[in-house]
């Protein structure tokens, strides 16, 4: 009987911490319009958030009606992008290469766009 208790325990524990993971990556989910430095008009989509933190959705942006959605790992040749939400950021490798690290704030996501070691903008969906 004991042991039955410490299994139901620990199974209720796993679920709570569970809800606690989707709900910090729910706050990414919608759609996100801004603009990034010297490339173009931008729209961040973000669909869901996985239980591993794995973003869903995709980026568009204006500048030769470029799209990429995200997926398990980036390819440039198949334009994808990866993006996982860790804590309250939320990392994003482009399949333009370089890396997108936003935070939530209010209702806007803000933070850098780092793309090799000369350039890094300010950025805000």
């Amino acid at each position: 009987m004991h042991s039955r208790r410490v299994f139901v325990v620990a199974f209720l524990v796993s679920l709570s911490s569970l809800g606690h993971a989707q709900q910090a990556g729910s706050a990414f989910i919608g759609t996100w319009k801004g603009a990034v430095p010297g490339i173009s008009e931008a729209t961040l989509i973000v669909s869901a958030v996985g239980q591993n933190g794995q973003v869903e959705g995709k980026m568009e942006f204006a500048l030769q009606s470029f799209v990429s959605t995200f997926a398990d790992k980036v390819d440039a040749a198949k334009v994808t992008s990866y993006g996982v939400v860790s804590g309250s950021t939320l990392t994003i490798e482009s399949a333009w290469g370089g890396r997108y690290v936003l935070q939530r704030d209010g209702d806007q996501l803000s933070g850098r766009y780092i793309r090799g070691t000369t350039y890094n903008v300010a950025v805000t969906f």
